[in-house]
């Protein structure tokens, strides 16, 4: 899947409420603004808006050479994401570009 990514973090840490320690790898992505209407609610707008995506943290360093923001290709896998079933990114297939080397 192409995805304009704007950046990823990461979050780990222990929780104050259970004690247990978590680790929350989150992708931002450029994503259209969707127009909608019904009876209650119409929303309404033009180009882009920031978008989430969760990442496995285990992959977060493949993307850490890329200029950003920059357009990826995102390798997805389903998983249980807040109860819901959902889709994670676990690493992508684009390739970082290549610093070059200076022979001075």
């Amino acid at each position: 899947m192409k995805v304009h990514v704007l950046g990823l973090k990461d979050v780990a840490g222990t929780s104050e409420k259970t004690g247990s320690d978590f680790d929350m790898g989150t992708l931002f992505a450029m994503v259209p603004i969707e127009n909608f209407s019904n009876k209650k609610v119409t929303v309404k707008g033009y180009g882009f808006e920031p978008g989430e995506m969760p990442i496995d943290p285990k992959c977060l360093e493949q993307f850490a050479n890329f200029k950003y923001p920059c357009t990826l290709d995102l390798v997805l896998e389903p998983t249980l994401y807040r109860g819901k079933i959902s889709q994670i990114v676990t690493g992508t297939t684009s390739t970082a570009p290549v610093k070059a080397v200076s022979n001075g």
